[in-house]
């Protein structure tokens, strides 16, 4: 009986920290709601050049310069 009660209060422990960590992000949503759209489209960074090199084409990394071997 013990181990049982012990399983259920585990259970109400979790389900309770994560009901709190809920409510924590639903209120700092409210609190501090982000804007959709910036204030002033100018101030956005352009976008980066490619500096001379061969163009990046959406690619995470830059392909090695030295020659396969």
């Amino acid at each position: 009986m013990d181990d049982v009660l012990g399983l259920l209060l585990l259970v109400v422990y979790i389900s309770a920290i994560v009901g709190l960590a809920a409510a924590i992000t639903f209120a700092v949503i409210k609190i501090f709601p982000t804007e959709r759209k910036p204030k002033n489209p100018s101030d956005t960074d352009p976008p980066a050049s490619n500096r001379g090199e061969e163009s990046a084409g959406g690619r995470l990394f830059r392909r090695a310069k030295r020659e396969a071997t």
